[in-house]
């Protein structure tokens, strides 16, 4: 498909054509015509669908877009006349993995229905319930909710999925893994039994596939690229770090980097984000933080301020590791290598996200070579390796000086300790097959037991014919 369906409503292409769209991407290629084939010859019944592409590639919207053009041909149900209860007008739910994430897709929903009559709202933890209460109770059409939330809003009776026709699923293997399992699948079981799920993913693990398939109904699963591989326009780079350098050695790259905006620094956990949140501002560094700890309202200043340009750098876990969509945002630092390697696939995928050039760097201290082995053996890219920068140390601390040269002095220690017992091995083997070799050399040759066939120690005088001192059996 090298354009959008002119078959689509004509408020669907408006909106493609505001954002900017011409061609659809190889995966909304292949998923829109699949989400809008009708289903035992009903024209609004879709079948149940799994969908694969790397990071970047335009899922939102490949769902977005037959969600739009379906609901907009399919009224809603009109019950009990003036006095309709407007939470029967849900028709489709979206669950996503995180708050950024559902405010985003709700965004890109509207801006999609600009002009239309339909009603996009996101609903999401950590806020005040009563707003969100509020906005469902004026009625809406999609709502694009996180699963914890969504429950809670099913069980306060705020929220009635009766008349819903399609659920989607996006960042699947998350909403599918052990954390998320039970929740989506106590959502799922207040729908309709024959309603289209749509499950879409950068990674879908097999495990985590298995899954899928017990939620949904014969899916067809519709794969564009290399399943669990970094979108192909990225270009990435490895260092291996210590820990006490990795700090300096981000400043130090930064100081060197011409870009003036759109770095993302990903951290494993939340103190880490603020060493580092400390120390790039210490130098003098624009710089946001994003991660779980945060208030709803923290967040969404400091992504703001990171999407339109007004700090350099943002620093963040892994909550804003999926679906965080910033056009300008050029290059991904993986301070901390990752625990899950699809982690590292959904960081990177930030970088150039739409197709726009992009690239990484991915620190390795010793004890996370494991974790990139399992990275580079899961994802295969195609990375260079790049030294320490030589003024490091300019950005050190006198204490992680100390601290490095301490954890240096150690591991030489350590490789001295190693050193000395194999050497003491290797003499005492020595030792051992010299001991051996002067026993076998005092040893008399004629004590030894002679056998048939061999020749014999026994002295034979010199008149002796040869060969006439052994019986000829007969």
């Amino acid at each position: 498909m090298t354009a959008f369906p002119d078959t689509l409503h004509r408020l669907v292409l408006r909106g493609i054509a505001d954002m900017g769209f011409t061609a659809p991407t190889p995966i909304q290629s292949a998923f829109i015509p699949a989400a809008l084939e009708a289903r035992d010859g009903d024209e609004f019944s879709s079948r149940d669908l799994i969908g694969l592409a790397p990071t970047g590639t335009g899922k939102t919207l490949a769902y977005g877009i037959p969600l739009a053009d379906m609901l907009l041909r399919h009224k809603p149900v009109e019950t009990g006349g003036r006095r309709r209860d407007p939470r029967n007008r849900l028709r489709a739910l979206v669950l996503v993995p995180t708050r950024e994430l559902a405010q985003q897709v709700a965004e890109e929903l509207r801006v999609l229905t600009r002009g239309s009559l339909l009603r996009v709202a996101a609903i999401y933890g950590k806020v005040a319930l009563a707003p969100q209460v509020a906005a469902i109770a004026k009625g809406v059409d999609i709502v694009v909710a996180t699963p914890g939330r969504a429950r809670e809003m099913i069980e306060e009776d705020a929220l009635t999925l009766a008349h819903l026709l399609y659920v989607v699923c996006d960042e699947a293997d998350r909403m599918l893994d052990m954390g998320f399992l039970p929740q989506v699948e106590w959502v799922l079981a207040r729908a309709p039994a024959d309603r289209a799920k749509w499950l879409l993913s950068a990674t879908l693990p097999r495990e985590v596939e298995d899954l899928a398939h017990k939620l949904l109904a014969k899916p067809r699963k519709l794969e564009i690229g290399t399943r669990n591989a970094a979108a192909s326009h990225l270009s990435h780079r490895r260092l291996l770090v210590e820990e006490e350098q990795k700090t300096p050695a981000l400043l130090a790259l930064l100081a060197k980097e011409d870009l003036r905006r759109g770095i993302v620094v990903y951290c494993a956990s939340r103190r880490r984000t603020g060493w580092v949140a400390g120390a790039l501002r210490r130098h003098d560094v624009s710089t946001a933080v994003v991660h779980g700890d945060r208030s709803q309202l923290q967040r969404d200043k400091a992504l703001e301020s990171f999407a339109h340009g007004r700090c350099r750098v943002l620093v963040a876990t892994d909550v804003a590791a999926r679906g965080l969509h910033v056009p300008g945002i050029k290059l991904v630092f993986n301070y901390d290598v990752p625990i899950s390697p699809e982690e590292w696939i959904h960081r990177v995928g930030r970088a150039g996200h739409g197709g726009g050039e992009g690239a990484s760097v991915t620190f390795v201290s010793p004890e996370e070579r494991s974790r990139w082995e399992s990275v580079v053996s899961l994802a295969r890219p195609e990375w260079t390796a790049i030294e320490l920068p030589e003024d490091v140390e300019k950005f050190m601390r006198d204490q992680d000086k100390v601290r490095l040269n301490r954890t240096k002095a150690e591991e030489a220690k350590v490789i001295e300790a190693f050193n000395a017992k194999e050497r003491a091995e290797k003499e005492k083997a020595k030792r051992l097959k010299e001991a051996a070799r002067l026993r076998k050399m005092k040893t008399p040759r004629n004590d030894s037991k002679q056998l048939r066939g061999t020749r014999s120690n026994t002295p034979v005088a010199k008149d002796t014919k040869r060969g006439s001192g052994v019986k000829k059996l007969g």
